[in-house]
């Protein structure tokens, strides 16, 4: 929505966090995108809730789409309710495909947004009982993404990032597209918002010559596989601490020993508890790799 790619680290350290998913979402589409005169349509979301029906109009502006998204998500954890929880979402308000988007320039395409809902609290009512796995935060994450490329208007770009021993996130992609019985090929519709990002498996450990070769012969044959190797990731997004290719080399030796921190604390220990966390946590990505 801002015209810029975005990276999401997808590890049990961080998606261990997440409540687990209590709500049954039911929803419920009202109103008809553009049916609201362009004088009369609220920019901002507006949400109210009155016992376990929540209704949530849309609101005509990016931050009013992230908004009605956002509280979708937050129903489905929300101790407040009990039983299902029925959603009725008003598109009446967003504007139509084609028309022009003063300020940002391009034009409207919310060809896929009323999709949008659905599609995520399916993901949602999945889970129910338990936490989202790794697979189901990037489908969560992509199903946006698929309403933002929607209409050739604007472009998403994303990485995903997942420890390198998660098979259900190594193998998300694999076999994505299939062949049916009378030869024509089809990608399974469940996973197919995962086109909207590429997947790569971080190791925090030096992975082997071994692991290398099989990620390099996945990308040859499907273009997905890619690994990170995080000690020297981080290593070179703090160059700026490094007085030498020594030291540089001393901090991934240790790393690769799962002592990366008590490194950094013992050579500075002058920092920050929060820069040193932001320091470790510098392997992160933007879809360009930066």
């Amino acid at each position: 929505m801002m015209g810029c790619g975005t990276g999401a680290v997808i590890e049990p350290k961080y998606i261990n966090q997440l409540p687990a998913i209590r709500n049954h979402l039911n929803v419920i589409l009202q109103g008809e995108i553009g049916s609201t005169a362009p004088e009369f349509r609220r920019e901002e979301t507006e949400v109210k809730i009155a016992g376990n029906q929540v209704y949530i109009q849309v609101g005509d502006s990016r931050q009013g789409w992230v908004k009605s998204y956002q509280t979708l998500l937050e129903l489905s954890t929300d101790e407040r309710f009990t039983g299902e929880v029925q959603v009725i979402i008003d598109l009446s308000d967003v504007r139509p495909a084609g028309e022009a988007l003063k300020g940002f320039g391009g034009v409207a395409n919310p060809v896929k947004l009323s999709e949008l809902y659905g599609r995520c609290a399916a993901i949602l009512n999945k889970a129910i009982g338990r936490q989202l796995n790794s697979v189901e935060c990037c489908l969560l994450i992509d199903e946006a993404a698929v309403v933002v490329v929607a209409g050739n208007v604007r472009r998403s770009a994303g990485i995903r990032q997942g420890l390198s021993d998660d098979e259900l996130f190594a193998n998300a992609k694999a076999n994505l597209w299939q062949q049916d019985d009378l030869g024509n090929w089809r990608i399974d519709p469940e996973r197919d918002a995962l086109r909207m990002a590429n997947h790569s498996r971080v190791f925090h450990h030096k992975p082997t010559l071994e692991e290398c070769i099989d990620a390099v012969r996945l990308q040859y044959y499907s273009g997905e596989g890619a690994i990170q190797w995080a000690g020297e990731a981080i290593a070179r997004a703090n160059s700026d601490i490094f007085s030498s290719s020594e030291v540089k080399a001393d901090f991934i030796k240790a790393y690769a020993a799962g002592s990366g921190q008590q490194w950094l604390q013992e050579h500075f220990p002058q920092m920050p508890a929060s820069e040193l966390e932001h320091r470790l946590q510098r392997y992160g990505l933007n879809p360009c790799g930066r």
